[in-house]
């Protein structure tokens, strides 16, 4: 199946850092900061250890990926457990299924250097059958990762700066379930897969009906030519 990237928009880089827009509004369902023992099973390293430029939103921790396989590209994945789109999270199966169930999905990302190792994170939308629906959704990537800049930091002369790969769409009709696998890949050299990960974040929205968005937009209008007048 073809796989869903988010554009090229989604990190905006600036001079000192990256600028980190931050969930959009909703419930969150699924949530990993890597500030202690995490979901996905991932080894951490800490920021202080300056092994990639400073992440604005960072805490103490970010994830890794673990040991490859040393001379060879390898890759390690940490699947979660399916995460439901229903329970406790605002929406129903019924504006799922009419289109009226949204979901913001993002993640920040990083790597050792300029060596070239990534991490990536696909969420699979699946129905009550648990059968696959529509393309699978990536955030992050070896495109993404080598594209984030590099800049004197600490002992090095190449740190790696962090950036935010973030996704917006409609949940698929039919949607139940989410599986979201987190991997990270390592190019031949080296033993370690220095493909780094951060605030993952999964929330869903119901979407406002057009009516309702048109009866918005019309009060607005008319309290502001009452203002003006």
């Amino acid at each position: 199946m073809k796989t869903l990237r988010p554009s090229s928009s989604a990190a905006a880089i600036l001079a000192g850092g990256v600028l980190f827009t931050g969930p959009a509004s909703g419930a969150v369902i699924f949530s990993e900061g890597f500030e202690g023992v995490n979901a996905f099973g991932m080894g951490t390293y800490a920021y202080a250890s300056n092994y990639t430029q400073p992440n604005p939103a960072g805490g103490l921790l970010y994830g890794k990926a673990g040991a490859g396989i040393p001379g060879q590209v390898s890759t390690n994945s940490f699947p979660l457990a399916p995460i439901s789109l229903t329970a406790g999270s605002g929406v129903s199966a019924a504006q799922i299924d009419s289109g009226s169930a949204a979901y913001d999905f993002r993640g920040q990302f990083s790597s050792y250097l300029s060596q070239g190792d990534w991490a990536e994170i696909n969420i699979t939308f699946k129905d009550g059958a648990n059968a696959p629906i529509g393309s699978p959704v990536l955030l992050g990537g070896q495109a993404f990762t080598l594209a984030l800049p590099t800049a004197p930091f600490g002992n090095y002369a190449d740190a790696r700066a962090w950036g935010e790969s973030a996704f917006q769409g409609i949940i698929p009709a039919g949607a139940r379930t989410i599986d979201v696998v987190l991997s990270g890949t390592k190019v031949a050299g080296g033993t370690a897969i220095d493909g780094y990960v951060d605030n993952v974040n999964l929330s869903v929205s119901p979407v406002p009906e057009p009516a309702t968005c048109t009866l918005a937009g019309l009060a607005g209008l008319l309290f502001l030519r009452r203002r003006r007048r």
